[in-house]
């Protein structure tokens, strides 16, 4: 299980007096640990939840990334994210960003649900495809501008 996987390396970490490291997954950890309190009771980590929950860590760490000033003066600081982002992407599921793979699932999709691709459908096509896009765990963003330009 990823979760058992990322707190045993924690725990090495810690044991080989890798600070950074042991941070970095007990961040990762406690993302995962958060998406398992709904309310006030506890629900078992599955494989499912501890994924969708290091997607959205590594989502947040390449904003850091994008975000950081890429001046001399923040030059340690966007070489810690990237080292933080080079440990997420081993544990984190990979995100289909290719927007050329893309643009071909959403075409076979529409197909395959008898979908014509034209502006009037477009409601109906966000409808058909956006959960075989999450699915299959595409970049949304990358998605949602391609069905624009497509229709």
């Amino acid at each position: 299980m990823i979760y058992e996987n990322i707190k045993r390396n924690m725990n090495d970490a810690l044991k080989n007096n890798d600070k950074f490291a042991r941070m970095v997954l007990a961040d990762m950890v406690a993302s995962i640990e958060k998406g398992a309190t709904a309310g006030k009771t506890r629900v078992e980590i599955t494989d499912q939840m501890a994924e969708d929950a290091l997607i959205k860590y590594q989502k947040t760490v390449q904003e850091m990334i994008d975000t950081c000033p890429n001046t001399e003066a923040y030059a340690t600081r966007l070489d810690e994210y990237k080292a933080r982002m080079e440990i997420v992407k081993q544990y984190a599921p990979q995100i289909m960003n290719d927007p050329a793979e893309i643009e071909k699932l959403i075409i076979d999709i529409c197909s395959n649900s008898g979908i014509e691709m034209i502006a009037k459908n477009k409601g109906q096509i966000m409808k058909t495809v956006m959960p075989i896009l999450k699915q299959n765990r595409c970049d949304m963003k990358v998605a949602q501008g391609l069905i624009g330009k497509m229709l």
